[in-house]
């Protein structure tokens, strides 16, 4: 789950973790050392240990159903999500995804992006193993012009070639791309394609027409973790050492990693804890888990949780938070979630009453990209409606009918409003369900605050 799908539903969340509390181990007399850097180590390691399922799976394990590419290549979603697509939950419908996880042991690879529209979103975001933000290629950072980017892991003190726009680098030697390329409509998904095909990756050696260095064998893979349903499992351990093998220490770190090692976690090594010390483990784990939950229930925005490592720093629990809410999520200064949680009464949105979203006449949301308002049924999943409409956003605008004082209104309900009004009808589900408010390259009044969304109004 990444941020677009971020929705801050403390009430739910409130309810997994007293769930959770119920099966953690209770504090007892085990060793406090232990039990205090497995604490530490859980936090710290915890954003690592689910990006390891995510790599698996989409370009490790070609048996696995979300495997995209193998390393150095792109992975394409042709379109966006419908209701059949029961997989991913909330998913996003405005930006059909690429994916290629880059393998930079070797020697750097270079990631082309096609030029675009003017009026197109598309973006390639980049992340390290530490689910840190490396840096963006967007109409934010570099319009439309696209070019070539070369990206390159720890310690290369290679030549920059010709042609090449901007070197970003790597703290860790494997690394993820992700692309989003905006949908303008049901008959832009051709031009979509076009532009996925647009994209590539290749070694710095085959960007220069020589033959690239023999591909490097990755270690043995291990099991992926499924930390939601098994977040105190020791196998954690196991996963985050695989990882590590591509992690040198960054600066500031060393002693912390020579604390983890001592404790048996480093890179490569299987994680064999002696039995006296299973209780301290057991009990380390639950009281990460437990700090985690206690920073997820304040957290306000997703503005506050994901980022590069300058914007984070050492808060490894607010990084923790980030995975455990909506991992690979957007810095703020490209995407915020700016929605709803109840009606303006405070009560969950069901689809047996009606509601009216008004945008008052130059009220849109202020974006340098686009924005989107999503209904979810109540498992989020896309519903299924006779208009296929499961989103009103801004490249709607020109057909959307306005008020008379040029404010535009949206009608959110399971019936029709009427066929004059239907262009501007939102259909929902007759059961309880919810809404997701997308802003892509916020302007400053959304990321400040200053800019608020309307009120979801109950009309019955």
């Amino acid at each position: 789950m990444s941020a677009e799908n971020f929705s801050l539903d403390r009430r739910a969340f409130a309810l997994g973790l007293a769930a959770l509390a119920s099966s953690l181990p209770v504090p007892g007399r085990a060793s406090a050392a232990t039990r205090d850097i497995v604490r530490h180590a859980y936090v710290w390691g915890y954003p690592t240990v689910d990006m390891y399922s995510i790599l698996r799976g989409q370009a490790l394990d070609r048996s696995s159903p979300e495997f995209k590419a193998p390393l150095n290549a792109i992975g394409h979603a042709r379109g966006v999500a419908t209701p059949e697509d029961r997989v991913v939950i909330a998913p996003n419908v405005d930006t059909p995804y690429s994916h290629a996880w880059l393998d930079l042991r070797a020697e750097p690879v270079v990631v082309t992006v096609p030029p675009f529209e003017r009026e197109r979103y598309l973006s390639l975001q980049l992340f390290d193993l530490y689910t840190y933000i490396i840096d963006y290629v967007t109409p934010r950072t570099n319009g439309q012009a696209g070019g070539d980017f070369l990206v390159a892991g720890p310690g290369w003190k290679g030549r920059v070639p010709a042609g090449i726009r901007k070197v970003f680098r790597s703290n860790t030697s494997l690394a993820l791309g992700m692309f989003r390329t905006q949908l303008l409509g049901r008959d832009d998904i051709g031009r979509v394609h076009a532009l996925q095909d647009g994209m590539s990756v290749r070694t710095l050696s085959q960007y220069l027409g020589r033959k690239s260095p023999a591909p490097r064998a990755l270690p043995p893979l291990v099991p992926a973790l499924n930390l939601r349903e098994r977040p105190t499992d020791p196998a954690f351990f196991d996963v985050l050492n695989w990882m590590l093998s591509f992690m040198p220490a960054l600066d500031g770190e060393e002693a912390m990693r020579r604390e983890f090692a001592a404790f048996g976690v480093a890179a490569g090594r299987g994680f064999q804890p002696a039995a006296a010390q299973r209780a301290a483990i057991g009990e380390g784990m639950g009281l990460a888990l437990q700090a985690m939950g206690q920073r997820a229930r304040r957290v306000r925005s997703s503005a506050e949780i994901f980022g590069s490592r300058e914007f984070l720093k050492e808060d490894y629990l607010t990084r923790a938070v980030g995975a455990m809410l909506g991992i690979l999520g957007n810095a703020a200064e490209e995407f915020l979630g700016v929605g709803w949680q109840t009606d303006a009464q405070g009560r969950q949105f069901d689809g047996s009453r009606r509601y009216r979203i008004r945008f008052a006449p130059g009220q849109l949301p202020p974006v340098d990209a686009f924005w989107s308002i999503t209904v979810y049924t109540q498992e989020r999943l896309l519903y299924a409606n006779p208009l296929k409409r499961y989103v009103i956003n801004s490249p709607m605008l020109p057909a959307l009918q306005r008020d008379a004082d040029g404010g535009i209104t949206l009608h959110v309900q399971h019936e029709s409003p009427g066929v004059e009004r239907e262009s501007n009808w939102l259909p929902c589900p007759a059961t309880p369900f919810g809404l997701t408010f997308r802003t892509y390259l916020p302007q400053e009044p959304i990321r400040s605050g200053r800019w608020a969304a309307p009120p979801v109004e109950p009309l019955s």
